[in-house]
């Protein structure tokens, strides 16, 4: 063994050192293999704090990598323990399933030397945490026993055994068990600004709440994936307070707690032993709640199991168990971010700012959870101009150097960064309020996937994590019912997987919302550019796509619909890289749901832009080579209801399907009109005639006109202001926030699912209001006197220069379409309409698009994609994929046999032809 040289000189480091110990050090999701080489790096170094930070990655992949190794698949676990009826004995059979699967995988013998190596690298890191609560000399016999350790699973040992057994042939079982197991960023020390401060501050909360014998032995139990790095500092912390018998160990929600070590829970219980639960801060505190119950369910008393946690605002209630907080004030970062504190850190770290006279400096903020303190100052030099600077939290350790690191590869594009010290960021501020153009965001996403490139796109490893491939699969969860559980990872997680691996994987920024740009003068430069990829929200990508859309998706709702179609064609120029349209489609999706933009979408925000993601894709696959129809009716006008005919919202949000975009096609393909005549708001038909290249249309049941570049044209003598007053006096009652002159009022079921409302209540509201009330099954819609739909496409009609034309189709399914179907020269319904529009309509055999698919046909004399003349282009597969899920409900019950029959197989293509399914 080589003797360790001695430690390194001491001080920040800044710059690329930040990323010194290789490619994988910038990466979130480094392997365990690769952490083991950093680790022996910074234990060779002298770095007590780094070597903790790559040791506990490495704990928390491995524990990880094993617990799924023991483990029957969680959804079953999770059904046994949660479903529909639970019993004491499928609770009780589902964590026998797993303590037995545990206790079987630590006799298999790849398995078994893999927990003993755990075991021993859990032991190395307890010693680290000491280390790094009181330095000292970095010790020669942890850091062979840590080089060793690297050595196992890094591919460096060559080593023999006594009996001549390779030990390398040890270390290839290791390798293969773990290497390749992933690294999960701690939220603790990445994003809420935690210290180890915090854990020893912790530890003498709790001695002081509760005085124990040093003797009595307690066990610390840090909830992954922070409690990796958490717990090892709080069972240190207690060690070093003078408690002499101290156990550490770390569990995952929703799996058993500490399976395989029954017998040391079992002595700890008959000692009288504690628990200590650790984790970082809580907001509701579920997770803290399930791992104490299951302690609780070992053996533990309730009054023998306490929370230690830093909290940002109060504690959370945790019914029977302690819980000894850490309220925000007393965090040690705010001792680092204090004025005097930050001062001296600038005069020190900034060249010539120990001269300037004066030095302000401002309150320091976070723009909200989880998000980095940030403090401008402004410093006054004696001849010359105030320099803005501003400092920020990064993190703790190369945690936090990597901002320095990604800065200095990306020179010109965010500031330039002055300082790393101690977890804090001195940069230099770049004033400017000028919208970032579409173009500069495009080459800033270009630039960092060119210098911050990965050699792999790990995100697919990530199971349970939440990466934006596994978001993307859980929004079509409500296609499958019941079943989802089951048929979501099978149907849906695999065209997700497909549909968001990058080809050209990086660190992406994963925050570009528009607010973080700043600029002026033609320059824009990029904050907030290192901790999306790091961020406590996981939503793990490596893919371009995931950081264009969080810009598109800003500026949309900003309503920059225009610069945001320009994000995704300006880097396609730059690059070279097409982005296909079910890879945008599902990356503005997520980006709806669970981005983290400038500010959070109410309910109703939401539901547009998703409708929107999803009517850009349908509308580039169906009708992107079609011509731009001109002026004049052409073959004739033909009226389309929206919600139930065009579309349907079994996925919280109205979503056209293959088929409706088939028949919308065919439509325009053979010189028809089609006009939109819905209930939905304005702004929602608006959307639609912008993406499918309408006319125009009727908003509201006719109560407004739309033309596109024209203004709207009320119909309607009042609006919906009266029902909206009424309404808001119900706390379950929400209101469409979208209509203006109708109200569209839902009620909000326990359960989250919003329905309309019941026939007392709706007559009560109208008769107060003077409005006729149309019932839906998710809504129910209040109605000005004399509006009508027919009533609203004859003044549109008059409007496009064609007064007293007769559509010559029409469709449409509810109640309120019953006059417009009679005047058209064909009115058609799904079968899904209600009785009384079976006199006025041809009724289809089919429901919903299949049942418009089927009246077009009759319209046409041939289905809609039926001749070379309207039949679309081949998708891609990826595409194909997407729009297979989005066909699921398009027939109703009816037609699912055989949608899932398609899905299985467009899912079978993907995996057989191994491609990644761009569409």
């Amino acid at each position: 063994m080589t003797p360790r040289p001695p430690p390194g000189p001491a001080g920040p480091a800044a710059g690329p050192a930040g990323m010194r110990r290789g490619p994988w050090a910038a990466d979130p999701h480094a392997t365990v293999a690769e952490l083991a080489g950093c680790l022996a790096g910074a234990a060779r170094d002298g770095e007590a704090l780094d070597a903790f930070l790559y040791a506990a990655g490495m704990l928390q992949a491995a524990e990880d990598r094993l617990a799924g190794s023991w483990t029957v698949p969680r959804r079953l676990v999770r059904h046994l323990q949660d479903g529909a009826a639970p019993t004491a004995g499928s609770r009780a059979g589902a964590a026998a399933l797993e303590r037995a699967a545990a206790a079987l995988a630590g006799r298999a013998p790849a398995l078994g030397a893999a927990v003993r190596w755990v075991r021993v690298l859990a032991g190395a890191t307890d010693d680290l945490a000491a280390l790094v609560l009181r330095p000292a000399p970095f010790p020669s016999a942890l850091y062979r026993r840590l080089d060793r350790l690297a050595a196992q699973v890094d591919g460096r040992s060559a080593e023999r055994s006594a009996g001549g057994r390779s030990a390398d042939g040890r270390s290839a079982g290791l390798r293969r068990v773990l290497g390749s197991a992933v690294r999960r960023p701690p939220s603790c020390f990445c994003s809420f600004d935690q210290y180890p401060a915090d854990l020893v501050e912790l530890a003498r909360r709790f001695d002081a709440a509760r005085p124990l014998p040093a003797e009595l032995p307690l066990l610390v139990v840090g909830v992954r994936t922070s409690g990796s790095y958490l717990g090892p500092l709080l069972a240190a912390a207690l060690r070093q307070a003078g408690h002499r018998a101290v156990a550490g160990g770390t569990v995952r929600p929703g799996q058993a707690v500490l399976a395989g070590r029954e017998r040391e829970l079992a002595w700890l219980v008959a000692a009288g032993g504690q628990v200590l639960v650790v984790d970082d801060p809580p907001v509701t505190g579920r997770s803290l709640l399930e791992v104490a119950t299951g302690l609780c369910a070992r053996g533990f008393a309730a009054d023998a199991v306490s929370v230690l946690v830093a909290v940002e605002r109060e504690p959370p209630d945790l019914g029977p168990f302690r819980v000894v907080a850490l309220p925000g004030a007393d965090w040690r970062v705010r001792e680092l971010v204090a004025p005097v504190a930050v001062e001296a850190l600038v005069r020190r770290s900034v060249p010539g700012a120990a001269a300037w006279p004066r030095l302000e400096v401002g309150p320091a903020v976070s723009p909200g959870r989880g998000l980095h303190l940030s403090l401008p100052v402004a410093g006054h030099p004696a001849d010359g101009p105030p320099v803005p600077l501003r400092v920020e939290t990064v993190g703790l350790g190369h945690l936090g150097r990597r901002a320095a690191g990604y800065a200095a590869a990306l020179p010109g594009l965010v500031p330039e960064v002055l300082a790393v010290e101690d977890g804090l960021m001195v940069r230099r501020e770049l004033p400017g309020d000028t919208p970032v153009p579409a173009e500069a965001a495009a080459r800033y996403v270009a630039a960092r996937q060119r210098v911050l490139a990965l050699g792999a796109d790990r995100t697919a490893r990530l199971v349970g994590r939440g990466p934006v491939w596994e978001e993307a699969g859980r929004l079509f969860a409500p296609l499958f019912g019941r079943w989802a559980a089951v048929l979501r990872p099978l149907l849906a997680d695999p065209v997700a997987r497909a549909l968001t691996r990058a080809a050209r994987p990086y660190v992406v920024d994963g925050r570009t919302s528009a607010g973080r740009w700043t600029g002026r003068d033609g320059r824009w430069a990029k904050t907030d550019w290192a901790e999306g990829a790091f961020s406590h929200l996981d939503l793990a990508s490596c893919d371009p796509a995931w950081d264009l859309a969080g810009l598109a998706v800003s500026l949309t709702a900003l309503g920059r619909p225009g610069e945001a179609a320009e994000v995704r064609a300006g880097y396609e120029r730059l690059t070279g890289e097409r982005i296909g349209a079910a890879r945008w489609c599902l990356a503005q999706l997520v980006q709806v749901r669970h981005g983290p933009g400038d500010r959070p979408l109410d309910g109703a925000e939401r539901r547009r832009a998703s409708a929107r993601a999803v009517q850009g894709f349908l509308a580039e696959e169906y009708l992107g080579d079609l011509p731009v129809p001109g002026d004049g009716p052409g073959a004739g006008w033909c009226v389309l209801d929206l919600d139930g005919v065009v579309e349907t919202d079994p996925l919280g949000f109205p979503a056209g399907s293959p088929l409706g975009m088939l028949a919308l096609r065919a439509l325009r393909a053979h010189g028809f009109r089609p006009l939109p005549a819905t209930g939905r708001s304005l702004p929602e038909l608006q959307d639609r005639c912008r993406a499918y290249g309408l006319a125009g249309g009727v908003a509201e049941y006719g109560a407004v006109v739309h033309l596109p570049g024209r203004p709207p044209l009320p119909l309607a003598d009042r609006d919906g202001a009266g029902v909206r007053a009424l309404a808001a006096r119900a706390a379950d009652l929400e209101v469409d926030p979208l209509a203006r002159w109708t109200a569209r009022v839902s009620r909000r079921q326990p359960d989250g699912r919003r329905t309309g409302l019941d026939g007392r209540t709706a007559g009560r509201i109208a008769a107060a209001t003077g409005t006729r009330a149309v019932r839906g099954e998710q809504q129910t819609d209040f109605l000005p006197p004399g509006v009508g739909k027919a009533a609203g496409v004859r003044a549109l009609l008059a409007e496009l220069g064609d007064p007293g034309a007769v559509p010559v189709f029409a469709a449409g399914d509810g109640p309120a379409d019953a006059e417009l179907l009679r005047w058209a020269r064909l009115g058609t319904a799904p079968a899904h309409a209600p009785a009384e529009l079976r006199s006025a309509a041809r009724v289809s055999a089919s429901a919903y698009q299949a049942g418009l698919a089927e009246g077009v046909a009759a319209l046409l004399g041939h289905r809609p994609g039926g001749c070379p003349r309207c039949r679309p282009p081949r998708p891609a597969a990826g595409s194909r994929a997407l729009l297979a899920l989005l066909a699921l409900p398009e027939a109703g019950p009816a037609g699912m046999p055989a949608r899932f029959a398609e899905l299985s197989l467009a899912v079978g293509r993907l995996a057989l032809r191994g491609e990644r399914g761009r569409g």
